[in-house]
């Protein structure tokens, strides 16, 4: 799940029309926005900008930008955009956690992780960072390093949930699936209605071959998100493993007509049939 962060221009005494036409695009941009008209905002924003290329609120304009770009799939615009602003408030965590998200979305692992690091030196504890660190941690299998980061933000925080989720995602990661599963069930304690977590331990399950347990949980998933192609993939696996090949094969179709990558689906569409 990705966290995006736009960033809000504060009221500025205008000075000229020059300043009042560059604030009109600004609102123009958050109206779009609000309508998710992605593509007006850019332009607008665009245009302010070309209006005065000087002016020392562009860092927040650019960041904008390049969500807006983001949620337009121009992922390579997206990072020259947040890069920019980073040229001028390079010390911004909010900017420097909408790139990296954005890099990790992109499995540009290495960048994702430096800027990840970067945000660490400036705030030593920020739990957003150490908890998606320890996760490129793990993609990169460097298990000791990315418990330390887990561990951390469990010893600043005892009640973390992003504690507990990193550390149960290295428990997967080394096949405890029992003490996984019991680490997905005390966040969702707190947590009840998260798709996500559902589909987690309903994985976890399935891994550990507890068929049933695994079924109900991505039943509860795909309760709360229906059109998650993700839970549809969990599920037809499991709807293999109970020897039910034409549900499973029902649920990995729909996965992908829902858009999930072709290589989780197409070897076990040739399985089931």
């Amino acid at each position: 799940m990705r966290t995006i962060k736009l960033l809000l221009l504060l009221f500025i005494p205008f000075s000229s029309l020059l300043a009042e036409d560059y604030f009109t695009y600004v609102d123009s941009s958050y109206v779009a926005l609000e309508d998710k008209s992605y593509e007006d905002a850019e332009t607008y924003l665009k245009k302010a900008m070309r209006l005065e290329p000087a002016n020392p609120n562009n860092y927040i304009l650019l960041s904008n930008l390049g969500t807006v770009q983001r949620n337009l799939l121009k992922y390579d615009d997206a990072i020259i955009s947040y890069s920019s602003a980073l040229m001028l408030a390079p010390k911004s965590i909010t900017l420097l956690q909408n790139r990296a998200s954005l890099y990790s979305e992109m499995q540009n692992w290495d960048k994702a992780y430096e800027d990840y690091t970067t945000i660490l030196y400036l705030e030593e504890d920020d739990e957003e960072a150490l908890y998606r660190r320890g996760l490129i941690r793990l993609e990169q299998n460097d298990t000791l390093a990315a418990r330390l980061d887990f561990e951390r933000i469990v010893i600043n925080n005892p009640v973390s949930s992003k504690g507990r989720l990193g550390i149960a995602a290295l428990l997967k990661y080394v096949a405890n699936y029992s003490t996984a599963a019991d680490m997905y069930s005390q966040v969702l304690k707190s947590n009840p209605n998260n798709a996500e977590l559902y589909l987690k331990r309903s994985e976890i399950y399935y891994l550990d071959g507890k068929l049933a347990k695994a079924a109900e949980d991505i039943n509860k998933s795909l309760t709360i998100r229906p059109d998650d192609p993700l839970a549809l993939v969990i599920r037809g696996r499991i709807r293999y493993a109970q020897y039910d090949k034409k549900s499973a094969l029902s649920d990995f179709l729909k996965a992908q007509e829902l858009g999930v990558d072709p290589e989780l689906t197409d070897a076990w569409i040739k399985k089931c049939k």
